[in-house]
């Protein structure tokens, strides 16, 4: 068994839970966010739950997950 400090190994924990959080914050500010203009609509497809975007219909839809038709529900 190797034996350290107990200050090494909190200083080790220390250094790396930093450098993840680091990492973290870094690739948070590359992820990219789309835009939803206002003739786009966001639908929700009842079978597979995959949620898109699509500008082209207005009252019936074709998921691109499941290939499924389903209406636009009035709420």
């Amino acid at each position: 068994m190797i034996k350290i400090p107990i200050d090494l190994a909190a200083t080790i924990y220390l250094i790396i839970s930093v450098c993840i959080l680091f990492m973290w914050f870094i690739l948070e500010k590359k992820r990219r966010y789309i835009e939803i203009k206002k003739e786009d609509t966001l639908w929700s497809c009842p079978l597979c739950f995959y949620e898109y975007i699509d500008s082209k219909s207005k009252d019936i839809s074709r998921c691109p997950r499941c290939k499924t038709l389903h209406k636009k529900e009035e709420k």
